[in-house]
């Protein structure tokens, strides 16, 4: 565990994302297990036009977890991407 890189959380702070949720996405590092917090990196990123591409990649908001895209990211849908990130199972 020491020395093991972080799993890393992107959420798209771009004017669609942020109106259709990532907003409420941000604070989502206060809201994880105590266990995960020490190996778990949110951060928020700039738009990279995900949204304009819809028809291939879904619609917004998009939550980027350990280089996994998610579309209309939710906080359940996040929470399950870092648990498979992570290696754990329910």
């Amino acid at each position: 565990m020491a020395g093991e890189e972080p799993i890393v959380v992107e959420i798209c702070m771009g004017t669609t994302c942020y109106v259709m949720g990532s907003a409420q996405l941000a604070g989502i590092a206060e809201r994880l297990p105590e266990a995960w917090r020490p190996r778990v990196s949110v951060k928020g990123m700039r738009c990279e036009g995900s949204c304009q591409q819809e028809d291939r990649l879904g619609r917004a908001p998009f939550v980027r977890v350990a280089g996994k895209l998610i579309a209309e990211a939710d906080e359940g849908k996040v929470l399950s991407a870092i648990r498979e990130a992570l290696g754990e199972t329910r």
